[in-house]
Order: C-alpha cells, then structure tokens, then sequence
C-alpha cells in the first residue's frame, strides 16, 4: 500500500554533492519530516546511484521520491516520482507501481489525476520565490478546491516562510514543499520543528 504523504516536504539539489549537503540535511530530518524530492539537477559526471544510496542511508523510513526520472525511481528503496508536468505522467499501461506526484499551478480536473496515477499534487508556487521561476502564482481558492476535491495529498510550494505558514495551512493542504526555507535557514533543525507546529494545528 501506499504511504499518503503529509508534512514537511524536501526538495534538495544532487547537483551540489552529498557531502555538501549531509549535515544540514541530518538537521532537518531531526526535525522530522514527510518525503524527499530529489530534484532533477544532476552534474554530467556524478554518480546519482551512489548518491541515492548514501540518502537512503540517511533517511531511514523517510519517503524519497526523484524528479522527472523513471528509470531511478524505479530502483530499490525509492519510493515513488514527481514529475513536473501532466504531459509526462506514466501512461496507463505503465507497470510503475510506487508513488507518483505532479506539480499544479491552476484548477485542473482532479478526479481525472486520480485516474491517471496520481497519489498527490503540489501546488507552484505560492509566493514569488528566488528558488521557483518557472511557475505561475497560484490562487488560494484553487487550492482549497483541490484540497475539497482531490482524493490525495495537496501540498503547497513557493516562497512558503514561517510567517506566511498559517496561511498555506489553514487552506487544509496535507503539508509544505520546502528548499530555501530550510537550506538557507540559520537553524535547520528549529526551523523545521517550527513549519511541522504551524502546518500540524488543526
């Protein structure tokens, strides 16, 4: 069965190395966490088997999905894909079986996503973000339609801050998708701590 994803959800750049990036990733994930995107940024020449096997060293029970790439989520011990656009979800045929997610950014029909294999959507962006430029800014309403609608995860992306937090939770998302609130934090494992408090209150 699949797990259904909830909380504080990571996106982390490969591209920068494990070794850059172990010790404040082992802050955060102290601080508790739902899943682990593995963004589709790769060096040409790094090893993204190595890398994946030192995550998972790493992240315990925590659910890593890989961004855009098929083949290596399909590999042992991953737990699912998110991909980035509808166009390029798994066709039905597809034999694929772990969890899938897609990036949203306006009303879509979510019964039909459901059909396609989607266990959960996220919502880009939220607020402008030095770390999304690719994405429209989404409507509040939009997203408490989808999580009114959608029969899966809904989570929220995009300049999400711990001051504007509440805001995003109160819209009833399962959780938040961070990287620059959390990578660039002064304190990674408070910080998250903290998003896991505000996005948890009922």
């Amino acid at each position: 069965m699949k797990p259904k994803l909830k909380g504080v959800y990571l996106v982390l750049d490969p591209a920068e190395g494990f070794d850059a990036l172990e010790n404040r990733l082992l802050h955060i994930l102290s601080g508790g966490i739902g899943a682990i995107q593995v963004w589709d940024h790769w060096h040409p020449d790094q090893d993204r088997h190595e890398f994946l096997y030192r995550l998972q060293a790493v992240c315990g029970q925590v659910p890593i999905l890989i961004n855009n790439n098929l083949e290596l989520a399909s590999l042992p011990g991953i737990q699912g894909v998110h991909f980035d656009r509808e166009e390029d979800l798994p066709s039905p045929e597809c034999t694929f079986k772990k969890i899938i997610g897609l990036t949203v950014s306006t009303h879509a029909d979510w019964v039909a996503l459901r059909k396609k294999g989607v266990d959960y959507i996220s919502f880009c962006a939220m607020y402008p973000s030095s770390s999304v430029d690719t994405c429209e800014l989404v409507s509040p309403d939009v997203v408490r339609e989808a999580c009114e609608h959608f029969d899966g995860s809904v989570f929220a992306s995009g300049g999400i801050s711990l001051e504007n937090a509440g805001v995003i939770a109160s819209l009833g998302v399962s959780g938040v998708a961070l990287i620059s609130a959390l990578w660039k934090a002064e304190n990674p494992l408070d910080t998250t701590i903290k998003f896991n408090q505000i996005i948890s209150k009922p």
